[in-house]
């Protein structure tokens, strides 16, 4: 019987980590850029060297397969490719280099009765056009070609322009849409992205839910003036009401200790030093597990942001970009997960995600499960973003064990 090699896992990092290395720092491949593009060509010549045949979809999901001994649903492995901007090496690849290598260890160990599916998402990361999982998305049909022209990136750039820039065809999206009656289940690899697991010394996590995100686009639109010449009292100062809804923001999350609220993006103009700000773009994302108080949460924050912009006499206008709910995973796959741990003798704890992932949408179709390995000191979108190959190795073994006992049919 193989198992997991982890200097195989490192080695396709260390082939990954040199694509998109941005200048700033860090590592910007972002969604549909030819970065993305390079890190999916990647992922490909490494499965053909395996022997899988390999694809891509019209919008960019590339995939490998293994075939099996009978005409069964697939089993289904993989994760992203795509970075935030300045962001690290291991958030998504984790899971994909984990991927890889479970096909590896099938391929060399003759195969399964069910054929093996793994899979390189398209623009999972939001950091570009606001929206997450737009990959996922659109094979699961919550997303079709007029989203991907809705949607657009802080230069104006839709989506579905950016994906045929290179060389992707966003308007044959349907074509993209996964037979779910040919999958069986779908586990996705990935770094925990907190620091549970570090402190509890445990090499994985088993995922039982996902928390849900809604994100929202709002500008508040006053006055430019002259820095000098304008008196306080005349001022209808765009920063300043942005800023005091951000202090609304961090005060209504700190309310739930489920909840998490982010304004990450600021956009002030005309962003000069003598000019009083006249217009300041910001992006919120409200999280939590509780998708009834995720939403009011979102709901409290617009009226808020409205009575703030009234109060300082400017405007406010709001748009959303997105709204998932919290996910829970299935119990089969969690069960399926922790067996093959406890066969292994790998020590495991059960718990959430906070973060969101493809998963997430995968699971409202077919039996889902996720496998978190530790990250050091739980950064993660960052350049300090590390995890072991040795912890994703263990996780590779413990999935391969889960898929052989799901193929024997001990979790039907």
């Amino acid at each position: 019987m193989t198992f997991a090699d982890k200097a195989r896992i490192d080695d396709f990092l260390d082939q990954l980590g040199r694509i998109g290395r941005d200048p700033r720092g860090g590592f910007s491949r972002l969604a549909f850029s030819p970065e993305e593009r390079e890190a999916h060509a990647l992922f490909r010549r490494c499965l053909e060297e395996i022997g899988l045949h390999t694809s891509t979809d019209a919008v960019g999901n590339s995939y490998g397969q293994l075939p099996g001994s009978e005409d069964l649903p697939a089993l289904m492995t993989g994760s992203h490719l795509d970075t935030v901007y300045q962001g690290g090496n291991f958030d998504g690849a984790v899971g994909v280099a984990a991927a890889v290598e479970v096909a590896r260890v099938l391929a060399e160990d003759g195969g399964m009765r069910r054929p093996l599916r793994v899979v390189a998402f398209a623009a999972e990361e939001g950091a570009r056009f606001g929206a997450p999982c737009i990959g996922s998305r659109l094979v699961t049909g919550a997303y079709g070609p007029d989203t991907l022209k809705e949607l657009t990136d802080r230069d104006g750039i839709t989506a579905s322009a950016a994906a045929e820039a290179v060389g992707l065809f966003p308007g044959e999206a349907a074509s993209a849409r996964w037979d779910f009656g040919q999958v069986e289940c779908f586990v996705e690899v990935h770094i925990e992205q907190g620091r549970v697991l570090e402190a509890r010394e445990r090499p994985i996590g088993i995922v039982n839910s996902i928390g849900g995100s809604t994100r929202v686009e709002l500008v508040f639109t006053g006055r430019a003036d002259h820095s000098g010449a304008t008196p306080m009292w005349l001022r209808r100062d765009a920063l300043v009401a942005a800023s005091e809804f951000v202090i609304a923001v961090e005060r209504r999350a700190r309310a739930h200790a489920t909840t998490v609220a982010t304004v990450g993006r600021l956009d002030v103009e005309p962003n000069s030093m003598t000019t009083v700000p006249g217009r300041v773009l910001l992006q919120l994302d409200v999280r939590d597990v509780d998708s009834e108080r995720q939403r009011d949460l979102a709901e409290m924050l617009l009226d808020d942001a409205v009575r703030i912009a009234g109060g300082r006499e400017i405007t406010v206008t709001a748009r959303r970009l997105s709204d998932q709910s919290p996910v829970v995973l299935h119990g089969t796959m969690q069960a399926a997960l922790a067996g093959a741990a406890t066969r292994r003798e790998t020590a495991f704890i059960s718990l959430p995600s906070g973060a969101s992932h493809d998963a997430a949408h995968v699971a409202k179709h077919v039996a889902t499960g996720m496998v978190f390995v530790p990250c050091r000191d739980g950064v993660s979108h960052s350049p300090a973003e590390h995890a072991e190959a040795a912890r994703v190795a263990e996780a590779v073994d413990v999935l391969v064990e889960a898929f052989r006992s799901i193929d024997a049919g001990e979790h039907a």
